[in-house]
């Protein structure tokens, strides 16, 4: 309470600073002209929703509204997520999920490790060129080299370094972005990713005290991570099992490309045409997998534990067709809607009604999201994508030996998919879409770039 009643005698003491500038009354000798209100726009990598919303709930971000779900794309991957965030800034499309990825054009993988390590590969050209502050790609990779004190300590020295950039800046909009804070949720939990969002809110309150006010401030990050107990699924033993031959081209009819990134709760496949039903069902059943969707024939087929379904899109509406169970289970949801009028004769659903109807579900806006991750995302989209189950996590099998797995993202599911956003410009929506994250801020950018003014 003392650290509420400080920002609010605070802001009672600037007046109207944080709304508008007021019209000086008639007669009134005019002073020097006040500079305007600036943004600052900090973006915390992998910061669920759940925590956030935890600690404002035991007093913390008092200076903020009230916190937003933000609602990742599928899979709840940081490149994806910032791609639709960034896209109306002038983002670039991206090849793959991740930086390490497959060509099919080529038959080839393409990035990968040591790609991180140079300026005109890992930032030049990407979403990351458009962040007024971004750390190098030698200082993420080294948050993970004494895990989980590399990273606290590169959580602690990337804010100070965001944060002083941005006052020795003059851009009224200033964008920063903090990687570090996902490698601390993977590798330290939850406790030491609670004390750094601690210590942000106390630096975020200093700093908007010594700026009289005179300042927006919004806070946000890219998806969840769900702190939780983990083991490794096992898909590509399944699939040899059944005489898939894996590695990094596609050579025969029965070869299955997987790019393995992090230690995440999806997975990517891409096989030789046809092979997709196939490697989906022999997916479907190994312990861990959730949910298996591909694309084929201009739509995308759901199989799982619970059952089998169809997606389809016609415009803005989508329709759930089941064959066997409710995979994603949407059938009491959509029975609503038909009950209110919202479906037509042929089961179709406007998107925004989904939206509305789903963004609270334990698979957050599923429809869309499956259909994008499939068909729209990325210039190669997956044969196969794989959503484990909460728990379960695929992926590079050397990360395995630096620690022990405390949180994770990248599955279907909300808590991985969810990040936040705290803004103190406005109310917002209780979730918003991360396409949408301009929008719900007042801040429609559509048509501008950053890139060439970000580039040294």
């Amino acid at each position: 309470m003392r650290r509420l009643g400080a920002l609010v005698l605070g802001m009672m003491m600037i007046g109207h600073g944080l709304v508008e500038e007021q019209e000086p009354s008639a007669g009134a000798t005019s002073g020097p002209k006040r500079a305007p209100i600036r943004h600052l726009i900090l973006s915390l990598d992998g910061v669920g929703y759940a925590l956030v919303d935890e600690m404002v709930r035991h007093g913390h971000f008092a200076l903020f509204h009230k916190p937003a779900r933000l609602i990742a794309p599928f899979p709840t991957l940081t490149n994806l997520s910032f791609l639709e965030i960034l896209r109306p800034l002038g983002a670039p499309p991206s090849a793959g999920y991740e930086d390490y990825y497959y060509d099919p054009l080529a038959n080839a993988m393409r990035g990968g490790f040591w790609h991180r390590f140079r300026r005109r590969t890992f930032i030049e050209g990407t979403f990351r060129e458009l962040f007024d502050y971004h750390p190098s790609g030698l200082v993420m990779t080294l948050e993970y080299a004494a895990p989980p004190l590399s990273a606290w300590l590169d959580a602690q020295l990337s804010l100070r370094r965001a944060l002083g950039k941005f006052q020795r800046s003059s851009d009224e909009v200033f964008i920063a972005y903090v990687s570090a804070t996902d490698p601390l949720a993977h590798l330290g939990g939850k406790g030491l990713l609670r004390q750094f969002l601690a210590t942000l809110d106390r630096k975020l309150e200093q700093l908007f005290l010594e700026a009289e006010g005179r300042i927006h401030i919004t806070v946000f990050s890219d998806h969840g991570n769900l702190f939780a107990r983990y083991r490794r699924a096992e898909l590509q033993e399944a699939l040899r099992a059944d005489g898939f031959r894996m590695g990094e081209r596609l050579r025969e009819e029965r070869s299955v490309v997987q790019p393995r990134y992090g230690l995440v709760g999806c997975a990517v496949f891409y096989v030789a045409d046809a092979q997709e039903p196939r490697v989906a069902e022999v997916l479907a059943v190994a312990p861990g997998v959730d949910v298996v969707a591909y694309h084929r024939n201009g739509m995308v087929y759901i199989v799982g534990p619970r059952g089998r379904a169809r997606i389809e899109r016609r415009g803005d509406r989508y329709r759930y067709l089941t064959f066997t169970g409710d995979p994603l289970g949407l059938t009491p949801i959509l029975e609503r809607l038909r009950a209110e009028g919202r479906m037509d004769e042929a089961g179709f659903v406007a998107d925004a009604d989904l939206f509305a109807a789903t963004h609270a579900h334990e698979y957050p806006d599923a429809l869309r999201r499956l259909w994008e991750s499939l068909t729209g995302y990325v210039r190669h989209p997956a044969s196969v994508l794989v959503s484990l189950e909460d728990g379960y996590y695929d992926g590079s099998e050397v990360l395995d030996l630096f620690a022990i797995l405390r949180a994770t993202h990248g599955n279907l599911r909300r808590a991985q998919t969810e990040g936040f956003v705290l803004t103190t410009v406005r109310e917002l929506p209780e979730a918003i879409r991360a396409a949408d994250f301009w929008s719900a801020l007042g801040l429609h950018l559509e048509g501008t770039s950053r890139s060439e003014s970000r580039r040294p």
